[in-house]
């Protein structure tokens, strides 16, 4: 079963989804192709890479650093591709499982990380329309999340 063949960012909502999620394997995804961002479970990435833009950004922790890596390779001229021959195993939400309070949380605080570095105005307008809402309909850590993002506490441990 496929867990990433490739990716999509929807930047309007700044969401960002993987290609083949769940799919059985068919050979539908064969061909190597560029792709908006790499996941980090399975990167291979050229030493020059990381000494142009550095390592992974400290202040995700846990989701978005992929995406946040990949675009800032892209930013400095590189390319990133979705390479089919790349097989590994992954268990899914091994860090975290969905709905727990880690993903709620990480999820949450990183995404608004992410798109208040690189979406538009209008998507960062959407965003803080819907923590708005959140902060009065959310889930508790989801709630956490919004807050410690607006008072600027980033990497390891917030949630605490």
């Amino acid at each position: 079963v496929i867990w990433y063949a490739g990716s999509r960012m929807d930047w309007e909502n700044v969401l960002a989804s993987h290609r083949g999620v769940d799919e059985v394997d068919i050979g539908r995804y064969q061909r190597m192709e560029e792709t908006d961002f790499a996941t980090g479970c399975c990167m291979l990435v050229k030493r020059e890479v990381f000494e142009k833009i550095g390592l992974f950004d400290k202040k995700y922790f846990l989701y978005w650093e992929d995406n946040d890596f990949s675009q800032r390779a892209k930013k400095a001229g590189f390319k990133v591709y979705f390479a089919p021959e790349a097989v590994i195993w992954h268990k899914n939400a091994g860090s975290s499982k969905s709905g727990s309070f880690l993903h709620d949380y990480y999820l949450t605080r990183n995404r608004l990380l992410f798109a208040f570095k690189y979406a538009s105005l209008r998507a960062k307008i959407a965003l803080i329309k819907e923590s708005i809402i959140k902060l009065f309909k959310g889930r508790k850590w989801e709630k956490k999340g919004i807050i410690d993002f607006y008072l600027g506490r980033f990497g390891k441990g917030g949630w605490k």
